[in-house]
């Protein structure tokens, strides 16, 4: 058995929807329903009553998930204790995020707090984990900010007292292709079909781009040539010239010539907010220290 199982039975039973639980996981519907089936098999008998919509628990599923509901709380309090040991000392954070903002984005932002708080020491874990594993990071203390991006259209359902965050920038998400290519011509008078270097499914950016795109006059002309889910796989496959793709500032902040790269006349371009979150209940002075800091520094950040 697994401990995102158990997670996935719970987000179901929650949501009464596998639909809106997949969502929820950043999993698609398929592979969400084999493992609610694999957690079944485990345990020998069906947790969920299919044919009600909403879908409810059985009798077997409603006696279980308090018993998941302790275990994931003692798996991750257990983790937090574990944690305490890999700390680098008294005055220092850790920091969760995704792994293409701790690249630049995260040991930039370090160095400006460590500049403008007071010097301090930072672990950083950047790990492939769903929303809610990075919330319960937060809430158990494994880690005591969580940054990611953030975009109109894609809600984290994040309980806003328990878990607030703050607006810490914003970037642009712009179209590129290797600067030695034929121009890729994106207007309407075209019929050429366009290599695409496409965001895998299941990722943040692919839910971005199947809202940014679903109007574009050329979305069928898009031919996906390569795909993947992190960012920096697709600024390699576009430097090697596979195609067209849609990169943050986070990989293209400077002269895009300078990574070879040229960008792709389109209105089709959006904005990515960056967020950091914290848990309410932290109550480390140092995280308050940079919390206040935060805050006071962004107070112009509207919602996006």
């Amino acid at each position: 058995m697994e401990l995102k199982w158990l997670e996935d039975f719970i987000s179901v039973a929650e949501k009464g929807h596998f639909a809106q639980a997949a969502e929820t996981r950043f999993v698609t519907q398929s592979a969400l329903s084999r493992r609610i089936q694999s957690l079944e098999l485990w345990i020998g008998t069906a947790l969920f009553d299919r044919s009600e919509h909403p879908i409810k628990l059985t009798p077997a599923g409603t006696e279980f998930i308090k018993t998941a509901r302790q275990l994931i709380h003692l798996s991750y309090e257990a983790r937090a204790v574990a944690n305490e040991y890999s700390k680098i000392g008294e005055n220092s954070i850790t920091i969760s995020c995704l792994h293409t903002l701790a690249l630049k984005f995260v040991p930039n932002l370090i160095n400006q707090w460590n500049s403008d708080v007071r010097p301090f020491s930072a672990s950083i874990i950047a790990e492939t984990r769903t929303v809610e594993e990075y919330l319960t990071a937060l809430f158990n203390g494994t880690c005591d900010f969580f940054i990611c991006y953030d975009h109109s259209s894609i809600s984290l359902d994040v309980d806003p007292v328990q878990f607030p965050s703050i607006d810490i920038a914003l970037h642009h998400l712009r179209p590129y292709q290797k600067l030695d290519d034929e121009p890729i011509n994106l207007g309407d008078g075209c019929s050429d079909r366009i290599p695409y270097v496409e965001y895998s499914g299941t990722s943040f950016m692919s839910r971005v781009f199947d809202q940014l795109l679903s109007k574009a006059p050329f979305r069928d002309r898009l031919h996906t040539t390569y795909r993947a889910s992190l960012v920096e796989s697709m600024l390699s496959a576009t430097q090697a010239g596979f195609g067209i793709a849609w990169l943050p500032e986070t990989v293209v902040a400077d002269d895009p010539k300078l990574l070879g790269l040229r960008p792709v006349r389109s209105q089709f371009e959006t904005n990515l907010g960056i967020k950091v979150y914290r848990a309410a209940s932290n109550t480390n002075p140092l995280v308050t220290e940079i919390w206040d800091h935060i805050k006071n520094k962004n107070r112009f950040w509207s919602k996006m």
